[in-house]
């Protein structure tokens, strides 16, 4: 589990099957919000005062060869579901990490394959689970017109109205990889975004910057036997002996990001908070941000504070904004803060907790938007969050969220 959630005085853990989850959202549990946990990345999965309701017994998969779609409990990681595509072949997008749960599908699912494969949130057909106000509900893509709402409520935003079981999802051909995993100098960071951002679709950055700078670029094209476009990187990373193209059968074999940008292996866990935004391509208006994000990582109050981002666009933007919750279609980069502090750290957190902030300031000119892939409702921007994020789709939220969680069990809007 996250460090910081596993070290929360939470209210406990209640492991109901789903024959029982209907009947423990009609009680009283004593306190609200409750906290649910899929894969336990998130810092929320648990929390001061607070049940966590864990869904590890909704575990039941069973891949569908005519559709090509596979069916699963969201008590499955994505690197559990990829295990049982491969025998078949196929695959689905999923993040850097194969560790996450269906939160990170439900609330997104950015990965270096967006760009040729979409959101692992567009790939859903189907959706089951319990509404906070205990009722169970069943949809499809194939709503009736008076579901319409919900369904596009449910992508992206279910966290706030619904506790979700199970999903569908259209499935991909498995794609062989190519990784380009290596340190770069701050001041060549820049020049490789624009490099980045007139990439073909195959293509994609993601960048991850700590005590190092580390870049991880994935080519998902038959571009063989090297890829063209990752080899076109030598002039930036130069002789850097981690540099070199890697070959993966899939998702499962891509390596660990993040590795390279850390100080050192920590001794004792280190506590975290993430906040994430979104962008269009910054073009011109790379190289004066990037400067900026560079004063910053000088003031960084925690060695393990970071500034990452992973690149969007393509099959991402093809997408009618109506359709879903997660309405920043126009989206090229996705940057996320990092805040870290050591367990017991008040003085560290609030200033790790201030220097994310200032950061989220810094990059909301370029990154207007947010992507709530962690709920901040016990940090003071969470409203400014929920704009952000949701922009002018939030009052039907908030709305629905009345109507279908009307006693505040799930987290507030």
């Amino acid at each position: 589990m996250n460090p910081l959630a596993s070290d929360a005085k939470s209210l406990g853990c209640l492991t109901p099957s789903p024959e029982l989850l209907k009947q423990l959202m009609l009680q009283p549990l004593g306190s609200v919000p409750v906290r649910v946990c899929s894969g336990g990345n998130s810092s929320r999965c648990a929390g001061d005062g607070s049940w966590t309701v864990d869904l590890r017994r909704h575990r039941k998969v069973c891949y569908h060869e005519n559709s090509r779609e596979i069916e699963f409990g969201t008590g499955l990681t994505m690197a559990e579901l990829l295990q049982v595509l491969r025998a078949s072949d196929r695959s689905i997008p999923i993040g850097l990490s194969g560790l996450t749960g269906s939160g990170f599908i439900l609330t997104g699912g950015m990965g270096p394959l967006s760009r040729s494969q979409g959101l692992a949130l567009d790939s859903i057909t189907a959706i089951d689970g319990i509404w906070g106000s205990g009722e169970p509900f069943a949809l499809s893509e194939h709503q009736t017109a008076e579901d319409v709402c919900r369904w596009r409520a449910l992508m992206g935003a279910s966290p706030f109205l619904a506790i979700v079981t199970r999903l569908r999802l259209r499935t991909q051909r498995l794609q062989p990889l190519q990784v380009r995993h290596g340190l770069i100098p701050p001041s060549q960071l820049s020049e490789l975004i624009q490099i980045a951002e007139s990439w073909p679709e195959t293509c994609s950055l993601q960048w991850s910057w700590g005590k190092r700078l580390e870049i991880y670029a994935v080519d998902c094209s038959s571009d063989k036997p090297i890829s063209r476009k990752l080899k076109e990187l030598d002039p930036i990373l130069g002789r850097d002996q981690h540099a070199a193209i890697q070959h993966c059968k899939d998702q499962l074999e891509q390596p660990t990001f993040g590795s390279l940008a850390s100080q050192a292996v920590a001794s004792r866990p280190v506590h975290s908070e993430v906040l994430a935004r979104l962008g269009p391509a910054l073009k011109h208006e790379a190289g004066p941000l990037m400067e900026l994000l560079s004063c910053r990582m000088q003031e960084r109050p925690h060695g393990e504070c970071r500034i990452s981002a992973q690149q969007l666009g393509g099959a991402t933007m093809r997408i009618k904004r109506e359709s879903s919750s997660f309405v920043h279609r126009d989206s090229m980069w996705k940057p996320w803060i990092t805040a870290a502090w050591n367990p017991g750290d008040r003085s560290g957190r609030q200033q790790s907790l201030e220097w994310m902030n200032q950061v989220s300031a810094d990059l909301s000119t370029t990154c207007p938007g947010v992507h709530l892939a962690q709920l901040h409702d016990h940090l003071p921007g969470h409203q400014r969050e929920l704009v952000d994020a949701f922009g002018d789709w939030l009052p039907e939220l908030r709305q629905l969220k009345s109507a279908l969680d009307p006693e505040g069990r799930l987290p507030p809007l």
